[in-house]
């Protein structure tokens, strides 16, 4: 049974078990989506727990017009920019790796002379988890509206069209923004050696 098809059963009947199959279909993808704008599981589970609350509120006012995808992740994006307008004066956490607030770095030497510096699965977790901060500062580098764009085709897996539809943007718009993500992304990464 196809998502549309579940989400009008759930209409019609209100079974707690159609809804359900609904959020173990979409779940992860949706807690990916969030994570890729926050880099917090926690707040990411509530905003997906948000999201489905609101799925499943307004479940009446449903009408099949595009994938429920297109539909969920609508409601994603605009749960997104509220927590976005309403957290955007509060101070943001500080790494240890970011210097502390009277501008002196914090010293990282005592945590990492720990590590074996001799053990190549050390070494090698290292640089992947050093890889990986290096993507998400450079996620956070991109414009609101070429990371949406990126975060929903790439790792969503939307098609250009669904993107286009749930943003409410033209498709050549999303390829526009597209683009011009995947080059910034690229030069913000140049010097990365994976």
């Amino acid at each position: 049974m196809s998502d549309e098809d579940l989400m009008l059963e759930f209409q019609r009947n209100g079974k707690d078990e159609v809804f359900s199959e609904l959020v173990e279909r979409h779940q992860q993808g949706l807690l990916n989506f969030f994570y890729q704008y926050c880099w917090d599981r926690f707040l990411a589970e509530d905003l997906c727990q948000e999201v489905f609350c609101r799925v499943f509120a307004h479940s009446h006012k449903y009408v099949v017009s595009a994938k429920f995808s297109t539909y969920m992740y609508r409601i994603a994006r605009n749960l997104w920019i509220d927590y976005v307008r309403a957290h955007k004066n509060r101070p943001r956490p500080i790494s240890l790796e970011a210097e502390s607030h009277d501008g002196a770095r914090v010293d990282q030497l005592e945590l990492r002379s720990r590590v074996p510096q001799h053990d190549p699965a050390v070494d090698d977790g290292l640089r992947a988890r050093e890889a990986m901060e290096h993507v998400k500062a450079a996620l956070e580098r991109l414009p609101a509206e070429q990371r949406m764009v990126f975060v929903l085709a790439k790792h969503q897996g939307l098609k250009y069209s669904e993107v286009a539809e749930t943003l409410d943007i033209p498709v050549g718009t999303v390829r526009s923004r597209m683009h011009a993500a995947i080059r910034k992304l690229q030069s913000l990464l140049r010097g990365l050696n994976t």
